[in-house]
């Protein structure tokens, strides 16, 4: 059919227009999704979806051979948070096979160390999820056995004073108070953290590996406030040791926001933004936080969009098959920039696995916030 050019250009210009409409529409719904829509009995919504994301790793997990160290077990956990936060059954169900299937291989875990005792805090999720009280009786050993001996200043005798300590004793105490409800767990977490805090946090509010490591190692860091989270979560506000552990988180998390890159995650070296974004600092701190904001220890409209934007950079490292890229692998305490910043990194390394979870789990929270 023959098409006058009058009606070749109308038809043209047309066209013109609809694209223009249509371009307009898809910037707008990414700007709506990239930033929180909030209003009366309006849910933040949260785009990538962040429980979707930690499906997709918690699958992952269930599919690779469970065991006992602590990268692991801290994955284990970050699922049954997951589950819990969602109401989900299936993943439970997962934990529960793989922690029959590892005590068949294996009476018993590991235990003397930091790195070992925190095997509890498996057994001890599963025990708040299903009430069975077969899973108390070996974290409760570990939980105790860890401060059968203690120093001088009363901390366990497992204190070595590397920051990776405070997640390590403190998970493990508090989930025993949160399993047991006996405030001898509670301040036992709580006062570990206060003076681990006194030791190794600098004035900017950041952590040394080890005083005699002084370099902000984005991990290290992120133990740091992935602990300091999860003791505030459970400690009453009238605690003699609340006061010095909020201060010390708000410091750290005021900090944080200075570092994070301008791509939404934060770095090997913390303060050296030539060092590679690394994944699992970056999910510990989205976890702290978004619980922050959650539970109003941090100013919304300070914390919330670079939470955010955090959230929406981390999603960006999780591969179509639950792994997350970018991972530090396990790394010793050293006096060496170049150790921290030669460390090698790995795609789906459980520290990774473990922190994307948390941060997946605290990001769906916050999509209930009002």
């Amino acid at each position: 059919m023959y098409l006058f050019p009058g009606t070749i250009q109308s038809i043209t210009m047309k066209i013109y227009f609809a694209s223009v409409i249509l371009l307009i529409f898809i910037s707008f719904q990414s700007f709506a999704t990239d930033f929180p829509r909030q209003g009366n009995n309006t849910k933040i919504e949260v785009a990538p979806n962040p429980t979707e994301i930690g499906r997709k790793i918690a699958a992952n997990v269930s599919g690779r051979r469970f065991g006992w160290r602590y990268q692991k077990v801290c994955t284990y956990y970050g699922c049954l948070m997951l589950a819990d936060a969602t109401g989900d059954k299936v993943i439970p169900e997962e934990m529960i096979k793989g922690y029959d299937k590892f005590l068949k291989g294996r009476k018993k875990p590991h235990h003397g160390h930091v790195d070992y005792n925190v095997f509890g805090i498996w057994p001890f999720e599963l025990y708040r999820q299903t009430g069975q009280s077969k899973y108390l009786d070996i974290p409760k050993k570990l939980a105790d056995d860890e401060f059968k001996n203690l120093q001088k200043d009363g901390l366990t005798s497992f204190s070595r004073f590397w920051v990776d300590d405070m997640y390590m004793v403190g998970s493990l105490q508090i989930q025993a108070y949160k399993s047991l409800k006996d405030t001898v767990y509670l301040n036992r977490a709580a006062r570990q953290l206060v003076i681990y805090c006194e030791r190794l946090q600098r004035e900017n509010g950041l952590f040394f590996h080890r005083n005699d490591a002084p370099f902000f190692w984005g991990r290290g860091n992120g133990w740091a406030a992935a602990s300091m989270t999860e003791v505030l979560i459970n400690l009453p506000a009238g605690s003699k040791y609340y006061p010095a552990l909020l201060s010390a988180y708000q410091k750290m998390m005021k900090t944080l926001l200075r570092f994070q890159g301008e791509d939404g995650m934060w770095h090997q070296l913390l303060d050296d933004p030539q060092s590679y974004p690394e994944s699992s600092c970056t999910g510990m701190f989205i976890y702290a936080m978004a619980t922050g904001v959650d539970k109003g220890w941090l100013p919304a409209n300070e914390y919330l969009e670079k939470t955010l934007k955090g959230w929406n950079a981390l999603a960006g490292y999780v591969n179509k098959n639950g792994e997350v890229r970018n991972v530090c692998v396990g790394t010793n305490a050293k006096n060496s920039k170049k150790h921290y910043l030669t460390r090698p990194k790995r795609t789906g390394n459980f520290h990774g696995q473990a922190a994307v979870l948390w941060a997946a789990t605290s990001m769906t929270r916050l999509e209930g916030i009002k």
